[in-house]
C-alpha cells in the first residue's frame, strides 16, 4: 500500500518543480507585477514608448496599459484611481460605481485576452477609418445583444495622448450590468473565508487545484501505461531486440503537458478577468514547455532507434547523416520553443531577431572555432569521406571511427584507446579509408638463392602464375609475377596481386593460403630460399724466397 503513496509523493514533488519553473517563466523581470500580465518595456516596445509611457503616472499610454491598469486597480478596491482610466464626465461616487459595474461585466461577461492587446502607443489600428479607436472585446448586453468593449485615444490639453476606456462602451455599462446573471448558486453558500481571493482567485479555487493535481498526475501514469507496451513493441520491432528501451524519457514532458492543460482549464473557468489571463498565461507557458520537451526528446528517441536500425542493416553511409538529422532537428524545436515563450512574454521577435542578426556578427567572431567544427561536421556528414565503422587512416591515427558528431569525430585506435579531432582540423586533413576498398593489394618478392639453376626459376614462375590463375579469389586480369632482379644475396622474383575482397579478415587467409602454396611450388623446383649471406673469400699467396 505503501508503494502507491510514495508514487504520488514523487509525482507531487515532481509537479512543485514543473509550478516553480512555470511562475518564474512567468513573472516579469523588472517589477512585482502579477505573473503573465506585463512584460517589460525595455523587452516589448522601443525606447521612445517607454518614454512615453513613463510620462503617464498611470501607465494609460497602451492599450495594453489601461486595461492592466484598470483590473489592478479595482482589484485591489482603490475605486478612485480606476475611474482615471474611464472617459466619463462623471466623478466621485458616480464614476467610481460606473469602475466597479465595468470591472463586473469585465468579469464575467467577456474573454479579453490581455496578452494579445496592443503594447504600442498608437494601438494596433485595426478599425479602418478610426487609427484612435481599439476594440478589445464584447460583453453581453440586454435582449441577447453584444456591447463592443471600446477604447479611445484622448489628448487633453498639451498632455501627451492616452487610452480610455470609451464613453459609448461606458453609456452601456449599467444595462449591461443589470442583465448579468448571478453566478454560481453553489459559490454564493460558500464560507466568506473560501472567497478571499490570492493571486486574483479565489481560495476554493486553490483548494480544486490541489485536488485536480495528483489526478493529472495519474492520469499521466495510466496513459504511460497504456502507450508504453506499444511503444516498446514498435522500437524493438525497428531497432531489433537488442535496443535499450527509451521509451521512459517521454514520461515527464507528458506529465507536464497535462499539467499545462489543468492550469489552461482552470484559468478558463475563472471568474475574474485578472485571474483568467493569469492562468492562461502561465498554462500556455506550460503547455510550450511540454510539447518543446516531448518534441525533443521524441526526435531523440526516434533518432536512436533509426542509428540502431542502420547498425543492424549494417548502413554505415547512413547512420551519422540519420545522427546529424535527430541533433538538428532536437535544436530546432528547442529554438521554435524558445520563440514561442518569447512571443507569450510579449517580447518584439522582430526587434530580437534583428538584434540577434546584427549580433551573430559578433558571436560568429567569438565562436569562430565552434562553427568551424560545426560546418566541418555538416561537410564529413554530407560528403561522406568516411562512415562510422570505417577503419581510417587519419594523420598519425588508425582506428575505426565511432562517432561523427557536430563538433567531433570520435576513433577507437588498436590500442583501444578514443581518440577525438575537432571537425574543423579534421576536414582540412588527408583521410586514408581502408574500409572503402574494392580489393586488397597483396606484392611480396620471393628471393632465391645464386645457385638456384635457370630452369628450377623458369618452374618456380610457371608454378606461381598457375596458382593464380586457378585461384578464384585473384583478380587474374592485373597478376603477375617476374624476375625482376639478382640482387645482392638473392635471385627475386615479384609476385603483384589484387585479392577479390575488401575484408581485411579474409585477404590474410587467401594470402596466407597463396603464400603456402608458393613455399611447396619452390620446395617442388627444387630451388632454396635466400638467405642474407656474406662470402669472404681468401686466397693463398706464395712466399717469396728470402735475400741473403
Amino acid at each position: 500500500m505503501m508503494r502507491p503513496i510514495d508514487a504520488i509523493l514523487r509525482k507531487l514533488r515532481s509537479a512543485r518543480l514543473f509550478a516553480g519553473l512555470l511562475l518564474i517563466l512567468a513573472m516579469p523581470a523588472v517589477n512585482g507585477q502579477l505573473p503573465g500580465i506585463s512584460t517589460p518595456a525595455s523587452s516589448a516596445q522601443p525606447a521612445a514608448a517607454q518614454s512615453q509611457a513613463n510620462d503617464d503616472p498611470f501607465g494609460r499610454a497602451t492599450p495594453h496599459g489601461t486595461v492592466l491598469g484598470f483590473v489592478k486597480a479595482c482589484n485591489r478596491g482603490d475605486y478612485d484611481d480606476a475611474a482615471q482610466y474611464l472617459n466619463t464626465r462623471q466623478h466621485g461616487d458616480l464614476a467610481e460605481r460606473l469602475a466597479q459595474q465595468l470591472k463586473a461585466v469585465l468579469d464575467r461577461e467577456t474573454s479579453i485576452d490581455l496578452a494579445k492587446l496592443s503594447r504600442k502607443p498608437e494601438g494596433s489600428q485595426a478599425i479602418p477609418g478610426n487609427p484612435n479607436r481599439e476594440q478589445i472585446g464584447e460583453a453581453a448586453g440586454p435582449d441577447n445583444t453584444q456591447v463592443p468593449i471600446y477604447l479611445d485615444r484622448v489628448q487633453r490639453n498639451d498632455e501627451p495622448a492616452i487610452w480610455l476606456f470609451s464613453e459609448e462602451t461606458l453609456s452601456q455599462i449599467p444595462d449591461a450590468y443589470e442583465n448579468m446573471g448571478e453566478g454560481s448558486v453553489l459559490v454564493q453558500h460558500l464560507p466568506a473565508w473560501l472567497q478571499k481571493e490570492f493571486l486574483a482567485t479565489p481560495l476554493w479555487r486553490w483548494f480544486l487545484l490541489l485536488i485536480a493535481i495528483p489526478a493529472v498526475l495519474l492520469l499521466g501514469s495510466w496513459i504511460n501505461q497504456l502507450f508504453s507496451p506499444l511503444l516498446k513493441k514498435a522500437t524493438h520491432h525497428f531497432a531489433g531486440e537488442g535496443f535499450i528501451d527509451q521509451t521512459g524519457s517521454i514520461r515527464a514532458p507528458v506529465r507536464l503537458l497535462l499539467f499545462g492543460i489543468l492550469l489552461l482549464v482552470f484559468g478558463a473557468t475563472s471568474d475574474s478577468l485578472l485571474g483568467r489571463a493569469v492562468w492562461h498565461n502561465i498554462g500556455t507557458i506550460g503547455i510550450v514547455i511540454a510539447v518543446t520537451w516531448l518534441a525533443t526528446r521524441t526526435v531523440g528517441l526516434i533518432s536512436e532507434v533509426s542509428v540502431s536500425r542502420l547498425k543492424r542493416l549494417q548502413s554505415s553511409d547512413q547512420i551519422a547523416l540519420a545522427g546529424l538529422i535527430g541533433r538538428l532537428s532536437q535544436i530546432g524545436a528547442l529554438i521554435i520553443g524558445a520563440l514561442v515563450v518569447l512571443r507569450l512574454r510579449g517580447v518584439n521577435l522582430t526587434a530580437a531577431l534583428t538584434g540577434l542578426g546584427i549580433g551573430g556578427l559578433a558571436v560568429a567572431f567569438a565562436a569562430q572555432k565552434t562553427l568551424e567544427n560545426l560546418f566541418g561536421g555538416i561537410m564529413l556528414i554530407s560528403d561522406r569521406p568516411m562512415r562510422i565503422g570505417d577503419y581510417c587512416k587519419i594523420g598519425t591515427v588508425e582506428g575505426n571511427i565511432l562517432d561523427i558528431g557536430l563538433r567531433s569525430t570520435r576513433i577507437r585506435t588498436p590500442a583501444r584507446t578514443i581518440v577525438t579531432i575537432p571537425n574543423g582540423q579534421l576536414a582540412t586533413m588527408n583521410v586514408e579509408n581502408y574500409t572503402l576498398r574494392d580489393k586488397l593489394w597483396m606484392r611480396h618478392v620471393v628471393s632465391l638463392r645464386y645457385d638456384s639453376t635457370a630452369e628450377q626459376i623458369e618452374a618456380t614462375l610457371k608454378g606461381i602464375r598457375d596458382l593464380l590463375v586457378r585461384d578464384p579469389e585473384v583478380e587474374t586480369s592485373t597478376a603477375r609475377v617476374r624476375f625482376i632482379a639478382f640482387g645482392s644475396s638473392s635471385q627475386d622474383i615479384e609476385i603483384y596481386a589484387y585479392i577479390l575482397t575488401g575484408d581485411n579478415a579474409q585477404f590474410l587467409a587467401v594470402q596466407e593460403h597463396l603464400l603456402l602454396e608458393i613455399l611447396s611450388i619452390v620446395e617442388t623446383a627444387g630451388a632454396e630460399f635466400s638467405l642474407p649471406t656474406q662470402v669472404t673469400k681468401v686466397e693463398a699467396t706464395k712466399a717469396e724466397p728470402a735475400k741473403s
